[in-house]
């Protein structure tokens, strides 16, 4: 059975735009505030709630305050790329394909999703300026540190 060009390209875009919408969510998400004193051992991106287990109390409220006024500006930026993602679901699962309409709301998604990375590694840069020289080392070297993974050790290690 011979599959039609148009419908590997279409599959192999729908494919792309899932894996990129993943991916953007999954960093996005790395920034939504998840609560006090949570630990996130799995992520691969800064942790910033383990990071700040390492200022002091002042210190805290102030980036506490920092990242409040960031997320206000930031938020704009979220609605629009949900509204992208939203526009591609009504694409993707309207009765005849788009192809012009879905590559142009992908292309605006991952524009919107630069300009969010943008923003965040701006916020980033403007927080290490701000943090004294032995504060910023320990608040960077406890947010990029690695996942702690379970040991796997051999059943005859463990006996």
């Amino acid at each position: 059975m011979k599959i039609s060009r148009q419908k590997f390209l279409s599959a192999a875009l729908i494919l792309s735009v899932a894996v990129n919408i993943l991916i953007g969510g999954f960093v996005v998400t790395q920034w939504i505030d998840l609560g006090p004193d949570k630990r996130h051992g799995d992520r691969f991106h800064f942790d910033r709630h383990a990071a700040v287990a390492v200022l002091d109390d002042k210190q805290r409220e102030e980036l506490k305050d920092f990242w409040k006024e960031r997320r206000k500006n930031i938020r704009p930026y979220f609605k629009e790329f949900r509204e992208y993602r939203d526009r591609l679901a009504e694409l993707f699962s309207a009765k005849e394909l788009d192809l012009v309409a879905i590559n142009q709301t992908y292309a605006d998604m991952i524009a919107k999703q630069l300009q969010i990375e943008s923003y965040m590694q701006a916020s980033m840069l403007e927080l290490a300026k701000s943090l004294p020289d032995g504060d910023r080392a320990a608040f960077f070297k406890e947010g990029f540190h690695p996942p702690k993974r379970p040991s796997k050790m051999k059943k005859e290690d463990r006996e």
